[in-house]
Order: structure tokens, then sequence, then C-alpha cells
């Protein structure tokens, strides 16, 4: 992932990819930080994230609390993509989302719309572009319920709209 961007936080907690993804990572990775042979043995487990560093360049590198060793974003994944949780909650972000950069008042902004095209994110910032394409790579490997607690947003408006509804009855 571009700019000093990772997908996943410290402290949360994640699966290992299965022993055949982590396999051919280690056999087709040619570059920093290699996938050592005792890291296999971690394949579909689940540990927590004690840090996140960057490569320079800006390839996120994940250290865990028990697994051994340095831990590329690709050997990881999102617990919450998986068929048994939440319909609604569970869901890839990049299927549900759509994040763009825009100017507003002559301000670069990156911004998130649901599926309404309601807007539920607006981020200044002044590389919005890249911003917004480090987002859509964040959304591609993230839970939308997720993808929400990493931007700081409640979204799920479908599944708490009972709570919301204000209408006269």
């Amino acid at each position: 992932m571009p700019d000093y961007h990772s997908a996943f936080n410290p402290g949360e907690h994640v699966r290992f990819a299965n022993e055949d993804v982590l396999r051919n990572f280690q056999q087709s990775w040619k570059w920093h930080h290699p996938l050592a042979n005792e890291q296999l043995s971690w394949a579909n487990k689940r540990d927590s994230i004690k840090s996140v560093g960057y490569y320079h360049g800006g390839t996120p590198l994940y250290e865990f609390n028990t697994a051994p060793g340095i831990w590329h974003e690709s050997c990881i994944l999102d617990m919450t993509l998986n068929p048994n949780y939440d319909k609604e909650a569970g869901v890839v972000a990049a299927d549900y989302y759509t994040i763009n950069h825009e100017r507003r008042n002559n301000l670069p902004v990156a911004v998130v719309r649901d599926p309404a095209s309601r807007e539920v994110l607006v981020a200044f910032n002044f590389s919005a572009e890249r911003v917004a394409e480090a987002m859509r790579t964040v959304a591609r490997v993230r839970s939308r319920i997720c993808f929400e607690g990493k931007y700081g947003f409640g979204g799920i408006y479908e599944s708490n709209k009972k709570y919301l509804d204000i209408s006269d009855k």
C-alpha cells in the first residue's frame, strides 16, 4: 500500500492467510522482510497486531503479540470478512462505498458515499487524490464495519435505522 497508509491498525485482531497463500508469498516475494519458514505454521491462526511500521517507500509491515517475525499486509486477513459474520457489516467495503476526490470551495477533499449517494465522510487533504486511492485500497481488503471504524465514521445505517426512525406514528 503506498504512502505509509496501512489497512490494519495496532490492537486489531486478524487472521493469517491459509498455508497456500503464505507459501506462495514466501516463494514469490524477493524483497525486504521475506516470510520465514516458522511463520508458515501460523496459517489460519489469529493474533492481535502489536505494531505497524513502514519500509521506506511505504510498505506496511506488521508485528504481532504472539506470532514471530515481520508480516506483510497480503499475509493477513480481516476476520469480519467471512460468511458467518453480519450480512450488512461484514461485506467488503469497496462493494458498498464509493470513494472519490473532488474540490469544494477550491479545497481538495476525499469523499466516501453509500449506495444512496449519502456522504458519510468528507475529508480535507492537500493530497486528496492519493488519499482517496489509499482508502479504496483499504476498502478492498476490509469489511464495511472495519472500514468505518478505521476512518472514524458511523455507517451501518440500515442495521440501525430502527433506532433512528423519528417519523410520527
